[in-house]
């Protein structure tokens, strides 16, 4: 019975997602950041880089602008619970 719990878990997190957004906040004067966290051991960090350029991407776009990176930070995953993650501050810009 503990090994059939065992096993619901562990598909509930490779099935239920495998990285977690702070969503796009505001960083001082017309700057924004968005952090993409992993939540398994599953997922790296150009994973998470993807998805926050993605997900800043999109911010801008509804905006009218493109995004321009300010500063890009990853870690990779490490042991005992330190989740691979992907920090992104970035501005929206007008396109040339």
């Amino acid at each position: 019975m503990k090994t059939r719990w065992l096993l619901v878990f562990a598909v509930m997190i490779v099935v239920g997602g495998c990285t977690k957004s702070t969503g796009v906040v505001p960083d001082g004067v017309d700057a924004f950041r968005v952090m993409h966290t992993g939540d398994t051991g599953f997922t790296n960090s150009a994973t998470l880089q993807k998805n926050a350029y993605q997900e800043a991407t999109t911010f801008c776009a509804q905006q009218g602008k493109i995004v321009e990176t300010i500063n890009m930070e990853s870690k990779q995953a490490r042991p005992f619970g330190g989740w691979p993650e992907a920090t992104l501050l970035f501005r929206c810009v007008d396109q040339e």
